[in-house]
């Protein structure tokens, strides 16, 4: 026999936004409903529980009660599996629908994001995407605690995900405008070792810096020192400061402000100095319909901006 539940998806909608909020008034302003509409629901809930979820504070809005805490990790489970269920259902009539989280290396997302969003708002107008900017390391972190599907990277050795490459981008180094190398716009390996390599929230003994420390091997240049910095901001700031020099993707520089003070400069050598783009995943997760559509659009998008990889996926194939 099956059991029905009491409560609806609605007020469990309305119980975990106040929750989140911390706040009846600006959960009901944020759901386009009246305080007492929501307050009245959440009511009942905790009648229909047979539990108190909130304490109410006078001024300080509401906080959740040791049961409140527990009931609010399945309620918003519920939800996230309703929403599942219904973006499946869309899924089988053709339709892309629903919301998309997309972890992005900084490098990466500022020559791609703006063209790749306005893409899929054509194609794909009910599918929302979330983009969240990081390193490496951060955008590991979002794939294995389920709040990003896939990431956009460069070659990650890691076990626990698989890696499709999109395509091969040459790099260029950011120096200052002072640099001796920022006249002729060129530069060697072996010139560019003479300066510190800027990072940005990067250990000097991680896979990615090790691939960076094997490319100036190859090329019989000394290995640069390695200077890690905070953010994005920092390294930018000791680049004009003539204290180093950093590795982007070709067109990074078009895209973000580096000022009057900040030039690109290409990289002479006889092995092409490049980096790797395309999609991370966790081994063994299945693709959803608007994960697929989203590569479909990546693999558009990168191609237009860089070209596509030697080895071209059936994806970006597929999206020709």
């Amino acid at each position: 026999m099956t059991h029905h539940a009491d409560f609806t998806l609605t007020q469990l909608r309305y119980f975990v936004t106040s929750a989140e909020m911390g706040n009846i008034s600006d959960a009901a302003q944020f759901l386009h409903a009246s305080q007492s509409a929501v307050s009245m629901a959440i009511q009942r809930l905790e009648k229909q529980l047979g539990t108190q979820l909130f304490v109410r504070h006078r001024t300080k809005g509401v906080s959740l009660t040791p049961c409140g805490r527990a009931f609010f990790v399945d309620a918003r489970s519920l939800l996230l599996h309703a929403q599942e269920v219904q973006v499946r259902c869309r899924e089988r009539q053709g339709e892309v629908w629903g919301k998309l989280s997309v972890a992005f290396l900084h490098s990466i997302a500022s020559p791609v994001v703006p063209a790749l969003l306005s893409k899929l708002r054509r194609l794909h107008p009910q599918l929302t995407v979330t983009v969240h900017e990081g390193t490496v390391d951060e955008s590991l972190d979002l794939l294995r605690s389920g709040t990003c599907e896939l990431a956009v990277t460069g070659e990650i050795e890691d076990q626990s995900v698989t890696f499709t490459r999109l395509a091969r981008v040459p790099l260029e180094a950011l120096v200052s405008q002072t640099d001796m190398l920022a006249p002729s716009g060129r530069a060697t390996l072996k010139e560019l070792a003479t300066r510190p390599l800027l990072v940005v929230d990067t250990p000097a003994d991680h896979a990615v810096v090790t691939a960076v420390r094997t490319r100036f091997a190859a090329a019989g240049a000394p290995v640069p020192q390695v200077v890690e910095t905070s953010s994005v901001g920092t390294m930018l700031g000791l680049i004009r400061a003539g204290e180093g020099f950093a590795l982007m993707p070709r067109g990074v520089a078009d895209t973000i402000l580096l000022g009057d003070c900040i030039v690109p400069v290409s990289i002479l050598s006889e092995r092409p100095c490049a980096s790797d783009i395309g999609v991370t995943r966790l081994q063994g997760l299945p693709a959803s319909k608007r994960v697929e559509e989203f590569v479909l659009a990546l693999c558009d998008t990168v191609r237009e901006i860089y070209g596509a990889a030697d080895d071209e996926p059936e994806p970006a194939r597929r999206a020709a």
